[in-house]
């Protein structure tokens, strides 16, 4: 049986939420983690879907924004892809490729019990958009997400930039029994704005990230427009990001035909920063809009 922890009911400006954890096995992979937060009353809309980037897991969701979702009626699922958070597959990181992400969000998929509204950062984002067309889905949101074309263009630029920086972040990220959240990391990923504790502790809470996944990242991939499909999105940058430029996120919303804006205090990680609650307003916003 999978293994599954409640969190106790929470209040809030707009209502109570719960949270629970679980391990979800599979016959055919690693067993990942699942956070699951709820309103305790009525739901509102369809499930979200929220696909973390590197570095991540499912826990960066479960810190602001699906709170913020569940008091305002909204139910939300959050998975660590493998080798993440809780999720098993930590041994064979290294083994670890981009197909194998795009599985496991697959399977997060049939957790619901509906289609979902699906939010992807950053590299989470990139396979959210590699899902169009392939997964059933109501509305696409991409926050601080790679470009359809990957991360080529981004991490060059990045390079190019603030060589020193990059050079810390995206080769002491993927050293096997390096911390994934380097002094380099730790500048280009968050805004000037956030605590120092709180970004120490954010950072002993990151893994490394799979090299082979991130390398087959930066080679372009299909990804169908969602103008295409008729698939309602959104295309969320922050001002403060120093690995995703505006002109980067600018470009995603043109491809999709979006609605394009911009958080003005957050770095990379809205989720986390200091613009977490104005990522939830925004969302939320964009979701009543279009009647999701």
């Amino acid at each position: 049986m999978p293994s599954q922890t409640q969190t106790p009911g929470r209040s809030g400006p707009q209502g109570g939420y719960r949270v629970s954890t679980r391990v979800a096995p599979r016959a055919d992979g690693p067993a990942l983690e699942i956070v699951e937060t709820v309103p305790d009353g009525p739901r509102v809309g369809a499930p979200l879907l929220l696909l973390h980037g590197a570095f991540g897991g499912a826990w960066m969701w479960a810190e602001h924004l699906g709170p913020y979702l569940a008091r305002r009626g909204r139910a939300s699922l959050a998975v660590s892809l493998r080798g993440h958070g809780g999720s098993e597959g930590r041994e064979r990181l290294r083994e670890i490729t981009l197909d194998d992400y795009l599985a496991d969000a697959r399977f997060a998929f049939d957790l619901l019990p509906q289609a979902p509204v699906v939010v992807g950062h950053s590299l989470g984002g990139l396979l959210a958009q590699r899902l169009v067309g392939r997964s059933r889905m109501r509305g696409l949101a991409l926050v601080c997400s790679l470009p359809p074309e990957g991360l080529a263009l981004v991490n060059a630029r990045a390079a190019l930039t603030e060589p020193v920086v990059w050079l810390d972040a995206f080769v002491g990220a993927t050293a096997p029994e390096a911390s994934a959240m380097t002094a380099g990391a730790r500048h280009l990923l968050f805004s000037e704005g956030l605590p120092a504790a709180r970004v120490r502790r954010y950072a002993a809470l990151m893994t490394p990230e799979a090299p082979r996944a991130l390398s087959q990242a930066h080679m372009p991939g299909p990804v169908l427009s969602a103008f295409l499909t008729r698939l309602p999105t959104l295309v969320l940058g922050a001002a403060q990001d120093r690995l995703v430029w505006r002109s980067c996120t600018l470009r995603t919303a043109f491809y999709h035909a979006a609605r394009h804006e911009t958080l003005d205090q957050a770095g990379h990680f809205p989720m986390l920063d200091v613009g977490a609650e104005a990522l939830g307003r925004k969302l939320v916003a964009w979701l009543e809009s279009e009647g999701l």
